[in-house]
Formats: C-alpha cells, structure tokens, sequence
C-alpha cells in the first residue's frame, strides 16, 4: 500500500473546514454518511476526482447529483499543490481528503500517480502519457535526481526528453528553452531565454545520458 504524506497549515486547514461543512450540510454529497474520502489525480493538463461515502458502515459511490463547489474542492486542491512546490524538488500528483462529520478530517498527498484498480463496474485510471508530465515538470520542475523513476519509465517509452530544473540560474530548461522558477513554480507571464546549446552544452549531456542511457 503506497504511503501519502500528511500536510497541514491554516490553508489546509480552513480548506478542509469548509469541505466539512458543505459535505455533510442537508442536502450536501455526504449528508447523512459516517465519513468521505475523496481521491484526485492532478496534472497541468487534466484531473480526476472520485469519492468513497461511508454509510450506514458500507463504503460506496452514493449516485446523486450533488458534489463539491469548485471553488471549495478543485480550486482549493491546485491552490495547495502549488504552494506546496519545492524549487528543484517538486510537488504531489494525487491526493486523498479525508472529511467525517463530527471530527478533523485530513489531507494526505502522494508523489505518484494513485490509480484506482480496475473493476467490473469501472473503466479503469488511465496514466499520464509523456506530453502531460512534460507540461507538468515544465510548470513545477525537478532536477534531473528528483525526477521519479515512475516518470521517467514514461519519458523513455515515448521517447520524450523532460523539462529540466537548472539550480544554479534557478531556471526551467526544454528545448533549448528558458523559464525564470519562483517558489510556486514557473514564471509564465515573461518570454522564454533561447538558449545557445553549443554555449551550454552541460545539462543537456546530463539529460541524454540520464534518458537513453551512456
């Protein structure tokens, strides 16, 4: 069973007061149940988002109409991904809210894709290609040592050469491309640095090597 990291903080915190509240409010999506988890896969190109209701001592998908607000779940989640971006590190992929009525609920993040096992009644996760984990490490970028291996498994199948985090300029680096990176993540409102491979021809050695081996 894989092992999530529980993070805390007042914007964690208020997040999961409102959720509480408007789980278990009437009419909400867990009025009436012992407790909620919530499990979310989120990439820059595309989320998923599915809950687990207990009721009644029964773990299920209850079939109504009602859900989240967005701005209370989804809105909330990225809020919190991004501001738990590490310049070089990284940040979480999936995540799992834990909400009760009568008690603090929690919030545990995974740094791995947590795929729900195919059923008969399911049509199972599907993983991110290689084209939505380079838009993410192009928006939260890693070094090449901080690169999982899960991802990286993805990278050589489809041939794809990673976004790369360049500590010493503290800069996201593709395509002979160069990004300014803040504390929560890539600065997009200003234009890429094209970069002369011949000038710096380090780091894109590093990545061939790292992708195709030699």
């Amino acid at each position: 069973m894989m092992t999530g990291t529980r993070i805390s903080g007042v914007e964690v915190d208020n997040g999961l007061q409102r959720l509480r509240t408007e789980a278990f409010a009437q009419g909400g999506l867990g009025f009436g149940a012992e407790a909620i988890i919530s499990h979310t896969i989120i990439h820059q190109a595309w989320s998923r988002r599915t809950e687990d209701i207990l009721q009644n001592g029964v773990w299920g998908f209850i079939h109504s109409f009602q859900d989240f607000s967005v701005e209370s779940m989804d809105y909330w989640l990225k809020d919190i991904r991004r501001s738990s971006y590490v310049p070089g590190v990284g940040t979480w992929t999936s995540c799992k809210v834990y909400l009760y009525p009568d008690s603090e609920g929690k919030l545990e993040t995974f740094d791995a894709e947590v795929l729900r096992p195919a059923q008969e009644t399911t049509i199972p996760d599907r993983p991110a290609d290689a084209l939505t984990l380079f838009q993410d490490l192009k928006a939260f970028p890693r070094t090449l040592d901080n690169i999982p291996q899960w991802m990286w498994t993805v990278f050589r199948a489809e041939s794809v050469t990673p976004p790369i985090y360049n500590p010493q300029l503290n800069t996201v680096e593709w395509d002979n491309k160069r990004l300014p990176v803040t504390e929560n993540g890539t600065d997009f409102s200003v234009e890429p640095e094209i970069i002369d491979p011949s000038k710096e021809p380090g780091v894109f050695a590093k990545i061939g090597r790292k992708l195709f081996g030699g």
